[in-house]
This record gives structure tokens, sequence and C-alpha cells, in this order.
């Protein structure tokens, strides 16, 4: 009997959002963000092609208004997560953009997070070269 599209898409969104978010091997998971009052947003998506398959190690910048960046890298199913320090820091004093050899960026959606989430989902588009 062959599995249904729909719970092996699930499952695979679950992994990737375990391990863009610090979950690893064995069970453990990083709770670091969840622990820390002082944390300001977290930034979180996948990278995809103009096709809509999944970019793996695409490079994610979180431009930071006054205070620098935060570079991040995509896993092998194109999720990242970015903690940004400070709650200070407004969600519109950040700038997400993405990039990988032999593409370039055409699209970046931002949507903030549902649920009671704190935090901003960002999918950047890239179309190859």
């Amino acid at each position: 009997m062959k599995p249904r599209s729909g719970i092996v898409a699930a499952l695979a969104f679950g992994l990737a959002v375990g391990l863009a978010s610090g979950a690893r091997a064995g069970g453990d998971y990083d709770d670091h963000d969840e622990q820390n009052a002082d944390a300001g947003p977290a930034y979180f998506g996948f990278v995809k092609d103009t096709r809509g398959a999944v970019i793996s190690q695409a490079k994610v910048t979180a431009q930071i208004k006054n205070r620098g960046m935060l570079i991040t890298h995509t896993n092998i199913l194109g999720a990242y997560k970015l903690s940004i320090a400070g709650k200070e820091v407004k969600v519109d004093d950040i700038t997400i953009s993405c990039s990988k050899d032999g593409y370039k960026q055409i699209r970046v959606v931002e949507r903030l997070a549902s649920g009671g989430e704190s935090g901003v989902e960002i999918e950047c588009t890239l179309q190859r070269l």
C-alpha cells in the first residue's frame, strides 16, 4: 500500500521545521529561544525555486537596521530559522534576503506567524540563472 501524499507532505514539513528549529537526533530539542525572555522575533521559512522545489544550503541573511546582520543556511529540506536577540528590535527594522550560487532572488514573501507564535515566516524564491 502506497503512503498518501498528504501524509508524506505533513511528515516532511514537520521534519523540516524540527531541523530548522533545533531538533536533534535522539529526541533532544534546543529550546533556548523559548527560555530567553529577552529574545526578539524569530524568522523562519523556506527557500524554494520557481517550480516550488526546496533549495538546500541557500544563504539567508537578516540585515538589522543599525545593528549589523545575521547569516544562516537552509537545511536539506530548504528550511531555516534565525532568532533575533533583543525585544527592542522591530520587525520593520529587519530585511531578509536569500542567495545561492547559480540563482538570483526574485521574491520574498513575509507573513506574521499564526497560532500565537512570536515570529515572522519568510519564504524566498530563487530563480536559476
